[in-house]
C-alpha cells in the first residue's frame, strides 16, 4: 500500500475511533443529566468551528465542529473542569439565575451530581460490552485453547521452574485462568516480576513461582515491545469457536470487558506504584500508530474491496472497545482534572456537608494537571521509541 494510502488510512481509523468513545462518554453524561433534570446548553460532536447546528424542543444546541476528535457537553451552570464552586459561590450563582437554578447541575443532590459525572465511563464500559457481545454473536467467540501446557523450552523460566507438559494452569497470583490466552494476557505485562502459579498436575494441585523473561518481540509491523515470556506453548491440537445466542453473548461481552478492566486497572496501579516500567503505556500517537496498523493489516487481508472494508470496520469496531474500555478507566483516576476527581470532590461534599473550598480545588487542578501531563510525556515518549524502532 502507498505512503499516501497509509496515511489517509491512519487518519480515517484514528478519528473513527476516537469520535466513537469520546461522544458516547459525552452521551453518557448528557443522557443522565436528563434523567436529572439537568438543562444541557450544548452537545458538540467535534471541536472547533461550527459546520452545522441545531436547537431541539429542550433548548439545547447540538453542533457538529469541524475537527471530529471527540466532543463535550456544557451543562447549565457548568463551571468547567477545574473547579466545583464552593458556598460561597453557590449562592451568588442561585441569585444570578433565579428559577432557572432548579435545572442547574451544581444545585442537583450529591447523588445525581456523582451519577451523572460517573455516566460517562460507564457509557464507555457498557459500549464496550455492547461491541463484544454483538462481535460474538456475529462470528463467534475468540479461538478457545485450554490453559494446558503442550511444550517448555528447554532452559526457559518455565522449565527452571518445574513446569511439565499437561500442567493445566488454574491461577496466576490468585486471578482466575480459564484460557490459555488468559496466561497470555496476565504474563506479558510483567516481565522480571516473580508470579504464583497455581497448577493442576495430574489428581494434585500444586504451587509453582516463576518470573517471566524479559524479551524484546518484533511485531509485525516492525516496531518491537519488551514483553514478559514463560517459555511455554499450548497442545497443539485445533483451537475451539464458541457459538453465542443473544444472553451468551451479553455474557461474553461483560467477561471479556471485565477482563480488560481488570488487567488495565492493575496494570496502571502497579506503574503508577513502581513496580513496572509504564514502557506499554500509550498515548494518542499510539493511538493513531495501531489505528493505522489494524487498517492496513485490515484492508491488506482482503480479497477485494467488500473483503477489505467489512474486515476494516470489523476490526476497527473491535479496536474501540477496548479503547472505550481504556478512557473510561482513565476517567475514574481520582485526579480532580477527570471524573473521578470530581467524585472524590462531591464524596468530600457528602462527609464535610459542604464543599470543597475553591483555592482547595484550585490546587487540586494545578496538581493534577501536572499528573496527567506527566504520564501523557511519559506515553508519548513510550509511541515515538516504538516509531523510531520501526524505523531504524
Amino acid at each position: 500500500m502507498s505512503l499516501l494510502g497509509t496515511g489517509f488510512l491512519t487518519i480515517f481509523s484514528f478519528v473513527f475511533l476516537i469520535s466513537i468513545v469520546v461522544v458516547i462518554h459525552e452521551l453518557g453524561h448528557y443522557w443522565a443529566g436528563r434523567v436529572c433534570g439537568v438543562h444541557a446548553e450544548a452537545f458538540s460532536m467535534g471541536f472547533g468551528p461550527t459546520i452545522a447546528s441545531w436547537r431541539d424542543k429542550r433548548g439545547t444546541v447540538w453542533r457538529i465542529a469541524a475537527f471530529p476528535l471527540g466532543g463535550y457537553v456544557k451543562f447549565l451552570g457548568d463551571a468547567g473542569a477545574a473547579s466545583e464552586p464552593d458556598s460561597e459561590k453557590l449562592e451568588e450563582i442561585r441569585r444570578r439565575m433565579g428559577p432557572d437554578a432548579e435545572r442547574c447541575y451544581h444545585f442537583k443532590p450529591i447523588w445525581q451530581r456523582a451519577f451523572i459525572t460517573a455516566a460517562g465511563p460507564l457509557a464507555n464500559f457498557i459500549l464496550a460490552i455492547s461491541i463484544f457481545a454483538a462481535l460474538a454473536l456475529a462470528f463467534g467467540g475468540q479461538p478457545y485453547q485450554p490453559p494446558v501446557i503442550g511444550t517448555v523450552a528447554e532452559g526457559s523460566p518455565a522449565a527452571e521452574a518445574g513446569f511439565q507438559e499437561g500442567d493445566r494452569i488454574l491461577a496466576i497470583n490468585n486471578n482466575r485462568i480459564d484460557a490459555f490466552q488468559d496466561i497470555v494476557t496476565e504474563v506479558i505485562w510483567r516481565p522480571g516480576e516473580m508470579l504464583d502459579f497455581s497448577v493442576q498436575r495430574g489428581e494434585s494441585e500444586i504451587l509453582l513461582r516463576a518470573a517471566p523473561e524479559p524479551t524484546v518481540v518484533e511485531d509485525q509491523f516492525g516496531g518491537s515491545r519488551t514483553l514478559g515470556r514463560m517459555g511455554f506453548g499450548s497442545l497443539s491440537t485445533p483451537p475451539l469457536r464458541d457459538s453465542y445466542n443473544p444472553i451468551t453473548a451479553i455474557g461474553h461481552g461483560i467477561d471479556r470487558t471485565w477482563t480488560a478492566i481488570s488487567m488495565t486497572s492493575r496494570y496502571v496501579i502497579r506503574v503508577v506504584t513502581g513496580r513496572v516500567s509504564p514502557e506499554l503505556l500509550n498515548g494518542p500517537v499510539g493511538i493513531a500508530t495501531a489505528a493505522g496498523q489494524t487498517a492496513v493489516s485490515s484492508v491488506e487481508a482482503g480479497n477485494n474491496a467488500g473483503e477489505s472494508t467489512v474486515l476494516l470496520l470489523i476490526n476497527l469496531i473491535n479496536l474501540a472497545g477496548f479503547l472505550s474500555v481504556g478512557l473510561g478507566l482513565v476517567n475514574l483516576l481520582p485526579i480532580p482534572i477527570l471524573d473521578g476527581g470530581h467524585l472524590v470532590y462531591y464524596a468530600y461534599e457528602a462527609v464535610a456537608r459542604r464543599p470543597l473550598s475553591m483555592k482547595a480545588q484550585a490546587l487540586g487542578f494545578r496538581v493534577g494537571l501536572v499528573f496527567v501531563l506527566g504520564m501523557m510525556l511519559v506515553a508519548t515518549w513510550n509511541d515515538l521509541n516504538y516509531l523510531l524502532g520501526q524505523i531504524f
